[in-house]
């Protein structure tokens, strides 16, 4: 999740145009960010106070904690620890985040630093607790007990949380969207007023444009698999990724790590009241994100051969 105050746009306009993505410097990736987990300061306690969230506090890390911040950091690709490396102030965590509040990625003044801020009892959840407590919240009861769950085969929700986070760092740093036509978002996302994006035609008047994440009311839990038929046939990994460009990107940066990199399958299921499976869906082989992965492995790859 980026700060309303950031731009709403993103892109990975970075691999069609060419943009060279500095060398990490100083010390290697993991120890570098190792050193940037710091406790949440009063400047970052304010961003949640902003929001509404007025009994979040500093979490401080237990040396457990620390360690297994450490090793997740270590793990991300060259990609996102070269954008980290450069662009990160503070990554820090909280408690008292009600809802579904997770993470928060915020820029620090008129500066290319960011500071990152996860929810602590994150650090505790399973991808699958994560993705099915997030999802759930966008469907109301209507008398038939159908529900959806998420399986993701042992994924830690920290990993997808801090890829999703630097993701964003990565492409508000470059300002990727700023360029208009970005290969990512073609046929996808458009201009819209006032400067704004907007999605295109076709897929505004789909399900997948009206849910919570888009300012839509609560959809009947009978409609689950319309839902997800309809995401089936879009560009989109998630729900959640209609909300923004920005979260489009960030979203499909990640599954797409867990995924193909990290080899945690990501499955939705949809299930009647007494258990029986109504639906299975595998967003990662839709054709629609399909088609679009090639633009993130040109991104990953030339980090790699770069040796980072």
């Amino acid at each position: 999740m980026r700060t309303r105050v950031l731009a709403s746009t993103i892109g990975v306009a970075l691999a069609i145009a060419g943009v060279t993505i500095p060398a990490a410097h100083g010390a290697p990736p993991n120890a570098a960010l190792a050193s940037r987990i710091a406790t949440p300061g009063p400047d970052i306690i304010g961003h949640f106070e902003a929001a509404g969230m007025r009994s979040v506090r500093p979490h401080v890390l237990t040396p457990a904690e620390l360690a297994q911040v450490e090793q997740t950091l270590a793990r991300l690709p060259a990609l996102h620890r070269r954008a980290l490396d450069t662009h990160l102030r503070h990554l820090g965590f909280v408690d008292g985040v009600p809802g579904q509040g997770t993470a928060l990625t915020s820029k620090v003044g008129d500066t290319t630093q960011f500071d990152i801020t996860v929810r602590a009892s994150a650090l505790r959840e399973s991808l699958d607790e994560f993705l099915t407590t997030k999802e759930r919240r966008l469907f109301e009861a209507d008398g038939t007990g159908q529900s959806v769950s998420f399986e993701t085969d042992g994924a830690d929700a920290l990993t997808y949380l801090l890829l999703h986070e630097a993701t964003h760092v990565l492409d508000m740093s470059r300002q990727l969207t700023d360029k208009p036509g970005n290969a990512f978002g073609s046929s996808v996302w458009q201009a819209g007023k006032d400067n704004g994006v907007t999605l295109a035609p076709h897929l505004a008047a789909s399900p997948v444009a009206a849910s919570r994440f888009r300012g839509a009311g609560p959809i009947p839990a009978s409609r689950a698999r319309a839902t997800y038929d309809a995401l089936a046939d879009s560009p989109f990994v998630s729900l959640y990724a209609s909300a923004s460009p920005a979260e489009d990107l960030a979203e499909l940066m990640a599954w797409h790590v867990v995924s193909g990199r990290l080899g945690h399958k990501i499955r939705l299921t949809v299930r009647a009241a007494d258990g029986a499976l109504l639906g299975r869906y595998e967003p990662m082989q839709f054709p629609g994100v399909r088609a679009r992965l090639p633009l993130l492995e040109k991104l990953l790859d030339a980090a790699q051969a770069d040796g980072s």
